[in-house]
């Protein structure tokens, strides 16, 4: 099962690794680049209400307190109560409301907020359409929805030998995405559930030679892949030896991609 669509039936160890790979990458300078980059689509003119679904430890509900109106209304919502209690252990002082989900529906009235974001949520939840329809649902009419997802399925981790690097890439992508192609099954998800796409953007991000980015994803699969059981003890210790070894050879490759769907209710 993918750990990220059911955090607290974790294990502890499993747990505190996504949180760290969550902040870890969320801090990283590109992707906070990318985050900033789609918020900067929304008016700082004037209060907002906001929601972040699916915030996690908090990362892009505290970029967006920080960037909108300050007197704007933030509510960061997600399933998992622990990634919700780190998220208030981590900003102790934000005024970002956080919110329990339980429930498929979600706890807001009809057309309450103006903004809703989707940070790397879709890729994880059995039934995105169902969460695309509950967006629509609680947006205000001509609201904006910001969806920011990877294109799990074309992930890849350069290896010798390409028939294990493409069968390592497809049982990593697999295992931490439920939709590994939520990307190019988005303007057909976003059509379903009444929205009209304004536009999107693309971002490559690949790393050659060296690894920075890439490489702290390979140590955080490292710290997931024993207690997810992915891998084989032998397998994981192969792949991420390989891994740490390339980059320190200079012969480090990996690439991925991220896109941002901006569209109107």
């Amino acid at each position: 099962m993918d750990p990220y669509s059911a955090p607290d039936q974790q294990s502890d160890t499993t747990i505190q690794a996504m949180i760290t790979r969550l902040e870890e990458r969320g801090q990283h300078p590109v992707f906070l680049r990318m985050i900033k980059d789609y918020l900067s689509a929304l008016p700082t003119d004037r209060p907002l209400h906001a929601l972040d679904l699916g915030c996690g430890t908090g990362v892009v509900a505290r970029c967006i307190e920080s960037t909108l109106h300050p007197e704007s209304v933030v509510h960061g919502a997600d399933v998992s109560q622990r990634l919700l209690d780190a998220a208030k252990q981590i900003a102790p002082n934000s005024r970002v409301q956080w919110d329990h989900l339980d429930a498929a529906s979600l706890p807001y009235p009809d057309a309450s907020f103006d903004c809703v974001t989707m940070h790397t949520l879709l890729s994880h939840v059995p039934d995105p359409i169902a969460i695309l329809h509950e967006a629509s649902r609680v947006l205000k009419p001509g609201g904006a929805l910001i969806v920011f997802d990877a294109d799990h399925a074309g992930t890849t981790y350069g290896q010798p030998d390409y028939a294990t690097m493409r069968a390592t890439d497809f049982t990593l992508t697999s295992a931490i995405a439920t939709n590994p192609d939520i990307c190019r099954q988005m303007p057909r998800h976003l059509k379903t559930a009444g929205f009209t796409i304004q536009h999107h953007r693309a971002e490559i991000l690949s790393e050659c030679g060296k690894g920075d980015f890439w490489l702290s994803s390979v140590r955080g699969f490292a710290r997931m892949i024993p207690a997810l059981k992915i891998l084989s003890d032998t397998e994981c210790e192969a792949w991420v030896n390989h891994m740490l070894r390339s980059h320190e050879e200079g012969t480090f490759f990996a690439a991925g991609a991220f896109y941002t769907f901006h569209a109107k209710a």
